[in-house]
C-alpha cells in the first residue's frame, strides 16, 4: 500500500505523489506498521520492542515504518505484557521547598540514565491528598515510588497503600519492609548548637516548622540535648513553630527581640523561615552578626548571596538523591539484600553572619 498527497501541476491539474507522512485523521496501530512494512504483526511487535528471534535488516525496517507513520505504541498495553511500565513516583511533602526541588531535578535526571521516567507531585502537607496520590500513581503501575511523606503519623499509612511496590522513604524513618535515606538532623542541629555555644552564646533562638515529622523532632531533641550538655537552662519561649504564613516568621522573631533578655543568635529553618528572621532584624534597626548572629538549618542561595553571608548547615543534595535512586533500582530489579537505611551527614559552612559574642 503507498500513501499519496495531493498535489499541483504547473497548468493547475491535480496529481498524486508518494507521501512520507503518517496516516492522517486515524491512530496508527501496528497493523500499518506490519502491512507497510511487509512482515507478519507479531513479527513486527518483536522488532519495535527488539525481542526475540528478528534479524537487524527487519528490525531497522519496521523501525523506519514506524517513525515514518509516527507509530506510538500503547503504554498500557505494553506494561500488562512486560510487567514494567519504566515509571517511577516520586511525591514530597512541598515542592515550593528549595531543598526538595533540586532533590527532584537530581532525581529525574539519575532515573532517566537508568531507563526510567518520573511522575512527581507534591501532597502539600496533606496525609488525604498523600494517600490519594499514592494510589493514583499505584493505579498507573509504577515500578517504584519515591515518597517524602508529610508526618510521621503517615508512614504507618503509607507503608499500607505501597504494600507489593519497590518503594524509599527520604528524609524519614522507615517502617517495616520500607527502606529509607535520611539526613542526620540531630547530629546536624548539634553541631550549630556547639558552634554557636563555642562563640558565646548562651541565649539562643531555634525557629522551625511543625513538630509532625522526624526530622523536626530530631532537631529541636539536639537543641534541648546541647543546652543540657552546655549547663544552660532550656526556655520553651525561644522555640517557635513557625506556620506557612510569609508573616510568621517575621512577627514571632520581632516578638523574640523585645524580650528583656532576647536571644543573641537565631537557628532558622527553612529559607522562608531564614528571611523573615532577616526581616525582622532588619526591621529593629539591629545589624547581622554586630548584633545578633544568625545560622541556618539549610543552606540556600538566599544563604550565601546575602550580605552578610549566613552560615549554614549543608547536607548533599547530590549524595541523598544518588543515594534514593541506587536503593530503589536494585529493589526494582530484586537485588537489594533486604531493608536499608542510609543517613547523609551535614556540614557546617562558616560565613560571615556568626561572630564570638562581645560583652
Amino acid at each position: 500500500m503507498r500513501l499519496f498527497r495531493r498535489a499541483r501541476c504547473a497548468c493547475g491539474r491535480l496529481l498524486q505523489c508518494p507521501s512520507q507522512r503518517k496516516i492522517p485523521d486515524m491512530a496508527v496501530s501496528i497493523h500499518d506498521v506490519a502491512r507497510l512494512a511487509g512482515v507478519s504483526i507479531s513479527t513486527a511487535s518483536r522488532a519495535l520492542n527488539k525481542a526475540g528471534r528478528v534479524s537487524e535488516e527487519t528490525i531497522d525496517k519496521v523501525q523506519a515504518v514506524a517513525d515514518r507513520l509516527g507509530y506510538q505504541p500503547n503504554a498500557i498495553a505494553r506494561t500488562m505484557r512486560s510487567k514494567q511500565s519504566h515509571a517511577v513516583g516520586v511525591i514530597v511533602s512541598d515542592i515550593s521547598n528549595p531543598f526538595y526541588g533540586r532533590l527532584v531535578k537530581l532525581l529525574e535526571r539519575q532515573l532517566a540514565d537508568l531507563g526510567y521516567a518520573s511522575f512527581v507531585a507534591s501532597s502539600n502537607n496533606d496525609i488525604a491528598t498523600e494517600v490519594k496520590l499514592i494510589r493514583f500513581l499505584m493505579s498507573r503501575k509504577v515500578d517504584g515510588l519515591i515518597l517524602g511523606p508529610c508526618q510521621t503519623d503517615a508512614i504507618a499509612h503509607v507503608a499500607h497503600e505501597v504494600t507489593g511496590t519497590p518503594t524509599i522513604l527520604f528524609d524519614r524513618d522507615g517502617r517495616g519492609d520500607l527502606s529509607s535515606v535520611k539526613v542526620d538532623h540531630y547530629l546536624g542541629t548539634t553541631l550549630a548548637m556547639q558552634h554557636l555555644l563555642g562563640l558565646g552564646h548562651r541565649r539562643i533562638a531555634l525557629l522551625t516548622p511543625g513538630s509532625q515529622i522526624q526530622p523536626i523532632q530530631d532537631r529541636v531533641q539536639a537543641y534541648a540535648d546541647s543546652l543540657r550538655a552546655a549547663g544552660l537552662p532550656y526556655d520553651p519561649q525561644l522555640i517557635v513553630f513557625a506556620d506557612s504564613s510569609m508573616n510568621f516568621a517575621p512577627a514571632q522573631a520581632e516578638r523574640l527581640l523585645l524580650l528583656d533578655d532576647r536571644p543573641t543568635a537565631f537557628l532558622c529553618l527553612g529559607t522562608r523561615i531564614l528571611a523573615g528572621v532577616v526581616a525582622a532584624i532588619r526591621n529593629a534597626r539591629l545589624q547581622i552578626p554586630r548584633d545578633v548572629n544568625v545560622l541556618s538549618i539549610g543552606d540556600s542561595d538566599f544563604a550565601e548571596l546575602h550580605s552578610p553571608a549566613i552560615t549554614s548547615l549543608a547536607w548533599d543534595v547530590s549524595a541523598v538523591s544518588q543515594a534514593i535512586s541506587t536503593l530503589l533500582f536494585d529493589r526494582m530489579q530484586k537485588k537489594a539484600p533486604g531493608v536499608e537505611t542510609l543517613v547523609v551527614p551535614m556540614r557546617l559552612i562558616e560565613r560571615e553572619s556568626c561572630q564570638r559574642l562581645r560583652d
